[in-house]
């Protein structure tokens, strides 16, 4: 029999190291990783103009300190573990992965330049509690 044969099935590896790390995990005493999006998530159905969508989801995607670019550097963090600690093909697999998510940067850029052309016309509304008036002209 070899060691192949002897290894559990992924879901179980995935559920033998939660269960190994509760205690790991508890003295962290990290926030939920998905809170903050599903925070801003919740505000997208409420937006009235595309500027307002476009700013939402440019702060989740397009941004430094984004959630996308953190899950990137996490990544890249990960595969450097890896590397460390003699796995060189785990690394460059997660390196690979963070290697998309930087694509995927590139694309959701294009894709708000996109957004806000195709609603430029299309302003926040006058009074709109979040539009930036132009300064009212001086006589």
């Amino acid at each position: 029999m070899t060691v192949a044969d002897q290894t559990p099935a992924g879901t179980e590896l995935r559920r033998r190291a939660r269960a190994q790390t509760l205690r790991y995990l508890a003295a962290l005493a990290l926030p939920d990783p998905a809170e903050s999006v599903r925070a801003w998530t919740q505000h997208l159905g409420d937006e009235r103009c595309a500027a307002e969508v476009h700013v939402i989801v440019d702060a989740l995607t397009g941004t430094a300190t984004s959630p996308l670019l953190a899950l990137r550097d996490a990544l890249r963090t990960t595969g450097g573990w890896c590397r460390e600690h003699g796995q060189p093909v785990l690394a460059e697999r997660y390196l690979r992965a963070a290697d998309l998510l930087d694509i995927a940067d590139r694309q959701l850029y294009q894709l708000g330049i996109d957004h806000l052309t195709a609603f430029h016309t299309e302003p926040c509304p006058p009074g709109h509690p979040h539009r930036e008036d132009p300064a009212p002209e001086l006589p």
